[in-house]
């Protein structure tokens, strides 16, 4: 943890000790991003939890790792992306994909014409961002490499999966 209270840490510590009308994270961020990092190198946030608190050129990642990535969208993702050197995709096919239940359908008149996008991307064999359903199908139509776990944590011990089962399905 940075010691003294100068410059970023003066923020952070001036922040720490009010009782209420604290910066907003977005804020926070944006005026003490080297101390909070010093802090907290790890931070484990969804994609919009990166859009919405973290303003763009704040933060780069050196690596982002989506976990359960069949469940989260291209679209939704790819804030976190430009911000990353590095990614590591995780999910597996057979999980839930993104859920559209807050998502409104609004059917547009052109919707059976194709862009010019969409017509490349047909005649380069592509599948478009917008057509694919995840972060996970996405990595995969664009061939990344992959690899498969020999293990997994919840294999080890089946109690590992029962509470998972119980408490979250």
């Amino acid at each position: 943890v940075p010691r003294g209270a100068q410059g970023e840490m003066a923020v952070i510590r001036g922040e720490i000790a009010k009782k209420k009308r604290h910066f907003p994270l977005r804020k926070l961020f944006q005026t003490a991003p080297t101390a909070i990092h010093r802090i907290k190198p790890v931070l484990l946030m969804s994609p919009i939890s990166v859009a919405q608190f973290l303003a763009p050129g704040t933060i780069e990642f050196d690596m982002l790792i989506f976990d359960e990535a069949s469940q989260v969208r291209p679209e939704d993702a790819l804030g976190a992306i430009a911000r990353a050197k590095q990614i590591v995709v995780v999910g597996d096919q057979k999980q839930l994909p993104p859920t559209s239940f807050f998502d409104r359908l609004v059917a547009d008149e052109g919707e059976d014409e194709e862009t010019d996008d969409e017509a490349e991307a047909l005649l380069a064999g592509a599948a478009s961002v917008g057509e694919l359903e995840s972060i996970l199908t996405l990595c995969e139509a664009r061939g990344l490499p992959s690899r498969m776990l020999k293990w997994h944590y919840r294999s080890r011990d089946p109690s590992l999966i029962r509470v998972s089962n119980r408490e979250f399905y």
